[in-house]
């Protein structure tokens, strides 16, 4: 099996790619799995590493202005990212 093809059955319909570009144009795609929350994340890490594909969970926080009362409404979105894919 594929590094893909266990991404792929580990991470079902969740897999998205994400491409990157250098200073000199050249763009590079890498997958990662789209979660919900960083506990089902952490799993998926952990599978990912016990079939020997490095990963780490992440997540990108943003601001969606205030609330009624005047609060931060933080939104969190989680994804566990693919290391050394190539």
């Amino acid at each position: 099996m594929t590094k893909l093809d266990i991404i792929n059955e580990i991470g079902g319909g969740a897999v998205r790619w994400s491409s990157h570009a250098d200073v000199d144009g050249n763009v590079t795609k890498h997958p990662y799995i789209k979660v919900y929350n960083a506990s089902e994340g952490r799993e998926i890490v952990n599978s990912l590493r016990d079939r020997g594909i490095e990963a780490e969970l992440d997540c990108y926080e943003a601001d969606d202005g205030d609330d009624d009362y005047g609060r931060p409404i933080i939104l969190n979105f989680w994804s566990v990212k693919i290391k050394n894919y190539a």
